[in-house]
């Protein structure tokens, strides 16, 4: 079962937005903010070097 505290998250924030899903749809939802939580983790957990700085200018 996911966690309680983003599953109240995706459903506070559905509500707030005006989505009325059935629950097999909120259940999707929640399954996908677990897997952004997961990518977004695997960032937080890299520390960068103090020294690094932020470019000035991106150019692609």
């Amino acid at each position: 079962m996911a966690d309680q505290k983003l599953e109240n998250y995706v459903r506070a924030a559905l509500a707030l937005q005006g989505y009325d899903f059935n629950p097999a749809r909120t259940a999707d939802i929640v399954t996908q903010f677990e897997r952004i939580e997961a990518l977004a983790q695997v960032l937080l957990d890299v520390e960068p070097p103090l020294e690094a700085e932020p470019a000035p200018v991106f150019r692609p």
